[in-house]
């Protein structure tokens, strides 16, 4: 049998997940195609490039001359390449 206490804390944590879903329901129906943050990252030695998180949570980095894609990730997992993606190799002729 489960205190008092132990059923209030499952309440809560039912009702966080519920309100969670909603608000991430709500975020992907008002997600737009602009990037949730972009700035211009400097490499030491290299090119800068641009850095952008989308929704859901992608991080994708492009050449900010050409818009070429260098690498994106999984959602929600911004150091993990994602599967998908194939470089282009005839970037950077």
């Amino acid at each position: 049998m489960k205190s008092v206490h132990e059923e209030a804390l499952a309440a809560s944590q039912r009702q966080a997940a519920k309100t969670l879903k909603r608000a991430s329901a709500f975020a992907a129906l008002h997600a737009t195609a602009k990037p949730l943050f972009q700035r211009v990252m400097k490499r030491p030695g290299g090119s800068p490039v641009l850095v952008r998180v989308i929704w859901p949570g992608v991080v994708q980095v492009c050449d900010p001359q050409t818009g070429d894609v260098l690498a994106v990730s999984e959602p929600g997992r911004p150091d993990q390449l994602s599967d998908g993606y194939v470089p282009d190799l005839d970037e950077g002729r």
